[in-house]
């Protein structure tokens, strides 16, 4: 199982926007709302990175600490517009969370791409990552998000029906919410 670490080096330029002690989400109220346990890969993601954009194009959705709502409001959203599409057989038979075996998303592009862990068995670390492309190709790695996004990068996964970005060495920056560019 790939870490945090085999993220950080092939992509040094999430370094600088790596939080020296760890993020102060409420992991319990977005287990006590959402009925999972997050994979332990995302859980120190988040515990040391806010939101960010690899290569100005794909972001991994993340609780903002004191702002786990906003954060459920966003994936609920997510979750209710995949349910939409799956009702008129436009998600390859995938479900959506809380369905048994459903998807719950983790990241997004720019482009409309949208990143899911299948919620496969009782170990979230063994959960796959699935891919949903803006131009309706679906596909699955089995190593969940970490290693899905180490093989983007690194070449190692193929980019089936997505731009090539992340790439090598891809360009790291803050997420701004549109109420921050406002002010």
């Amino acid at each position: 199982m790939l870490t945090l670490g085999d993220l950080e080096r092939v992509a040094p330029a999430l370094l600088p926007h790596r939080s020296a002690t760890a993020r102060p989400v409420d992991w319990q109220v977005l287990r006590t709302d959402l009925g999972i346990t997050f994979p332990a890969d995302y859980r120190e993601y988040v515990d040391h990175y806010p939101a960010l954009s690899y290569d100005d194009f794909m972001m991994i959705v993340v609780p903002e600490p004191g702002d786990e709502s906003g954060y459920l409001r966003g994936a609920f959203e997510t979750l209710g517009m995949m349910a939409r599409l799956a009702e008129r057989d436009m998600t390859e038979n995938y479900t959506f969370h809380p369905h048994p075996g459903g998807l719950f998303p983790w990241g997004e592009s720019n482009e409309g791409d949208l990143f899911f862990w299948r919620l496969d068995g009782p170990d979230p670390d063994r959960w796959p990552a699935v891919v949903h492309t803006s131009n309706g190709d679906w596909w699955e790695h089995e190593g969940g998000l970490v290693s899905l996004m180490v093989g983007l990068i690194d070449g190692s996964v193929e980019h089936r029906g997505l731009p090539p970005e992340p790439g090598p060495d891809p360009t790291v920056d803050l997420m701004v919410s549109a109420t921050d560019s406002q002010g």
